[in-house]
């Protein structure tokens, strides 16, 4: 982590302002990364912002950001890039913007989950699947600088970051080693109140509706259980993945996806999302996902995945729709689990293959 952090200044010192990315749903790992890179840059004299196409869109995650004070701009339209000589993404597996390949260098990726089929195109890039989330990387490489923040900013960063190993280890039941090194190193700077604040934020009633329709409508295909949850605001699309978790804690299946027809009013947009969580230590789910479609992947225990159905959002008949969501839906990811065999090998053999690394190294 040394050599990383070395390399981490030395790639920031090259640019003047720099837009830090947020790709997909804004989640606490995501927007703890990106609080802290924003604010290494800042120590460096380097200016940033920090963007996201979508909105926060859960009641803790809008907490979290009021309550540490972190600017995020939410806006389906990027800022004039003219203004920046390079971006960030951190907590996704590509660092490759759409809007920006071919405009702007990516100057840092960094992420926790299994590895997208492409080349890593980024000036300093940092992968490392063992963590159990992009903030315990950012945790830990912060702890290597040369240059350190300032009390009050190492505060709330080191807050935020702690949030995000939080969220994303599911309250550290799934936390390992490295995350225990960045917890260890965070605990000494966090503001421990502001965490409770943010952390007892209470489920919304939206939230606890949906998960009454999931338990309702659930179907169980062998070792999976699948729930289809109808229509969902734009605002409230990460709910189907806290529905998820509770599922794979209340019932006793090893496998629970949940999936929703996403409605973005505001853009005319509709989307199929599904929500992975299991708990087996074998099946990857980045591989079952992929099968499905390249618009989704996973790391270790959960993983999820968006199709763009706009097309159907001329449809009259909402309910017909939602049949057809349903059923096509219901039947993909019953062949995905007919499927699941040599999967389940790949994933014993790439864990068996580790360890004799391990071993031998």
């Amino acid at each position: 982590m040394e050599a990383f952090s070395r390399a981490l200044s030395d790639t920031i010192a090259k640019y003047r302002n720099i837009l830090i990315v947020i790709k997909g749903s804004p989640d606490p790992d995501a927007i703890a990364s990106s609080y802290a890179l924003s604010a290494i840059c800042r120590r460096m004299n380097v200016s940033s912002a920090i963007v996201s196409a979508n909105k926060l869109s859960l009641p803790e995650n809008r907490a979290f950001v009021k309550i540490l004070d972190i600017t995020l701009y939410i806006s389906p339209d990027l800022p004039d890039i003219k203004e920046f000589d390079a971006y960030i993404v951190a907590d996704h597996q590509s660092p490759a913007a759409r809007e920006l390949v071919g405009s702007l260098p990516c100057a840092i990726f960094i992420d926790h989950h299994e590895p997208a089929e492409e080349e890593i195109r980024a000036d300093f890039v940092l992968r490392e699947t063992e963590a159990g989330s992009t903030s315990t990387l950012i945790a830990l490489l912060l702890k290597n600088l040369k240059i350190g923040l300032e009390p009050g900013v190492m505060r709330t960063v080191s807050t935020a970051l702690l949030y995000g190993i939080y969220t994303d280890t599911d309250k550290y039941s799934h936390a390992g080693e490295l995350d225990y090194e960045a917890l260890d190193y965070l605990s000494k700077y966090s503001d421990h109140d502001l965490f409770n604040r943010i952390s007892s934020t209470p489920l919304p009633r939206k939230t606890l509706q949906l998960l009454k329709k999931a338990i309702e409508n659930k179907t169980s295909y062998k070792d999976w259980l699948i729930a289809g949850i109808g229509y969902v605001e734009a605002d409230s699309r990460d709910i189907i993945a806290i529905i998820a978790d509770f599922l794979l804690k209340r019932e006793t299946f090893t496998t629970v996806i949940v999936f929703a027809a996403i409605e973005d009013a505001d853009r005319g947009r509709l989307t199929l999302d599904a929500s992975f969580r299991s708990s087996s230590g074998f099946l990857n789910l980045n591989d079952v996902i992929k099968k499905i479609t390249p618009e989704g992947g996973a790391r270790k225990f959960k993983g999820a995945y968006q199709v763009d159905i706009s097309y159907f959002n001329h449809c009259p008949d909402r309910k017909l729709l939602w049949d057809v969501i349903y059923l096509s839906t219901m039947e993909l990811l019953k062949k995905s689990r007919d499927e699941l065999y040599i999967t389940e090998l790949k994933g014993f053999y790439q864990k068996f293959r580790k360890k004799l690394n391990d071993y031998f190294s």
